[in-house]
């Protein structure tokens, strides 16, 4: 197979939370030209209390539906993964994760959204009473096999949520 040649990227829009570019790429007998949305890196953590696992409900649009999920988000300029965990989890949960571990690093997809994500087991953490924030309208604490049976049933479609809880009982189930 010949070297694949690109072109230089051409941005086409830019927000705080997205940066779309498009690039062509030549393969010799035939181009293509990708469109790629870059959210840049996220985080999500894995809360867990008593073989329960956190869990935070907001809005999303691609479904018109609310979506329980782990908190997490982007990680912004000048922020490590592990403070912008502790930052999503305060502000999505009225959490403050004390201490983290690192329990996975992947790419949310590898073509044509750029979107590495990194998720966090934390065990040692400090509840705030009630939910005061413009993302989240509640939380709760589910048991780790009805999360599974969440994620099965289609309640649960965030792909960084089914992930981690895949990962994570998969890693229960070794030790």
């Amino acid at each position: 197979m010949r070297p694949i040649s690109f072109s230089p990227e051409r941005e086409i829009y830019r927000n705080e939370f997205l940066r779309l570019y498009s690039v062509r790429a030549d393969f010799g007998e035939f181009t293509r030209e990708y469109f790629v949305a870059d959210k840049g890196r996220r985080v999500g953590v894995i809360v867990l209390r008593e073989g329960r696992v956190l869990l935070v409900r907001q809005y999303r649009l691609l479904i018109d539906d609310m979506s329980w999920e782990l908190p997490g988000g982007g990680i912004k300029a000048g922020e490590t993964a592990e403070q912008a965990a502790v930052r999503e989890c305060g502000e999505e949960a009225g959490v403050l994760c004390h201490s983290l571990s690192k329990v996975l690093e992947f790419d949310q997809g590898i073509d044509v959204t750029k979107s590495p994500a990194l998720i966090f087991k934390c065990t040692d953490f400090s509840v705030r009473p009630g939910l005061h924030n413009r993302e989240t309208d509640d939380r709760k604490w589910v048991p780790l096999t009805e999360c599974l049976d969440m994620v099965l049933d289609g309640r649960i479609r965030d792909s960084m949520t089914m992930m981690a809880l895949l990962v994570h009982a998969r890693l229960e189930e070794r030790s």
